[in-house]
């Protein structure tokens, strides 16, 4: 049975872009015969002599009798397979108006929803939505209702018949002004199996940066928890700054191993109390490169060893190990730097106790723009004016 939309049979024009005049004419008659020219009466550049067929044969007109009942042909044919492809296919499509109603859902769709086609068609395409998801689609589809031809992806999450949450990845094309669909189409898979993988990996991730944090903590007791208070402030001040929340995950990752590199350190001078020599700190000061190579290999989705490398750089070139400047270090970096140095000096080190909070500020702002990026400073400072810092003072 043809598929209707919005109350009207399917042509063989649906999904098609327009051809310019003469096109259609000149593909039926390539495919009628090597002989006949285009029927817009220009010759092939390959005509001719040794090409197939006499130069005579090739400035032939088509014969309009046969070119036009093959034309007819081909639409019936495209009429019937089009609908066969959207009822069979294993993905969503819906078609909904300007308003959001469903004008056409196929099988599939019908399935996803645990609903007929009866009651789909005149619902509210929103009805399928998990509340959470309503209103963040509903502004994006006000939005691309006044754009035409314009497609936006997406991924919303919806309850199947069985009550269960699952995800749909999808693709709105704005087709109102299409004459043939008059609609919006919405195509989609489940990628329900696909997410809750990756969530798993992600859990299996931090799980195994947690219990790298930790070998490193059992070398180094005095500074048992530092990493993981890095981790927390350097997250709380890449949300002030306003990153994205898979830029702010990676940053968390790094902070959270940023010292893995002092596990290649003797434990004699991690432990040893009172100052250290300027030689022991220069071994002290190779944990930043050791730290890299050990996770280079492993394949993070984001530059994880270089935010390692680089948490003790200087944005006016005096810190190790590459005497890196400005622009050449990460912003990520720049952030674990802050955390950093705010966890540090607000914590008891083996040879001194603890500077207090206000000294670690006090080292932001007056290096701010010099050592520290200003606006990573900034946001620190603003989060501490709220008392949204994750930073315990150990002088109290």
């Amino acid at each position: 049975m043809p598929v209707a939309f919005g109350g009207k049979l399917q042509s063989a024009q649906v999904g098609r872009p327009n051809r310019p005049a003469g096109s259609q004419g000149r593909q039926t008659a390539r495919i009628l015969s090597r002989d006949v020219v285009p029927s817009d009466g220009t010759q092939s550049a390959n005509s001719g002599p040794g090409t197939g067929g006499s130069l005579q044969h090739w400035r032939q007109p088509a014969d309009a009798s046969s070119v036009v009942p093959l034309q007819q042909s081909l639409a019936m044919e495209h009429a019937a397979w089009f609908p066969a492809l959207v009822e069979h296919s294993p993905n969503l499509t819906v078609v909904v108006d300007r308003d959001g109603t469903v004008i056409f859902a196929n099988p599939t769709a019908l399935k996803m929803f645990g609903v007929s086609l009866e009651e789909a068609i005149g619902a509210s395409g929103f009805a399928y939505i998990h509340p959470d998801d309503i209103e963040r689609l509903a502004n994006r589809f006000a939005k691309l209702v006044e754009l035409p031809d314009i497609s936006h992806f997406d991924t919303l999450r919806f309850v199947d018949p069985k009550g269960e949450v699952r995800v749909l990845e999808t693709v709105a094309t704005n087709l109102l002004e299409d004459e043939a669909v008059a609609g919006i189409v919405i195509n989609g898979h489940d990628v329900t199996e696909r997410d809750r993988y990756l969530t798993q990996l992600e859990s299996t991730l931090e799980a195994v940066t947690v219990a790298v944090s930790t070998m490193v903590e059992l070398r180094d007791p005095y500074t048992a928890g530092h990493q993981r208070q890095v981790a927390r402030l350097a997250v709380a001040i890449a949300i002030e700054l306003g990153l994205q929340a898979d830029e702010v995950h990676g940053i968390e990752v790094a902070a959270t191993i940023h010292d893995i590199g002092k596990i290649s350190l003797p434990v004699e001078i991690l432990t040893r109390p009172g100052r250290i020599t300027p030689l022991e700190f220069e071994i002290v000061k190779t944990h930043a490169q050791a730290g890299h190579d050990i996770v280079a290999n492993v394949p993070f989705p984001w530059p994880v060893a270089d935010m390692i490398l680089q948490h003790h750089e200087r944005l006016d070139g005096s810190g190790y190990p590459n005497g890196l400047r400005g622009g050449a270090i990460l912003p990520g970096s720049r952030i674990v730097t802050v955390a950093d140095v705010v966890s540090a000096m607000s914590e008891h080190r083996p040879y001194r106790v603890s500077l207090g909070i206000d000294r670690a500020l006090d080292e932001l702002q007056s290096n701010s723009g010099r050592l520290y990026d200003e606006a990573v400073v900034a946001a620190c400072l603003r989060l501490h004016d709220r008392h949204a810092l994750p930073v315990s003072d150990s002088t109290l």
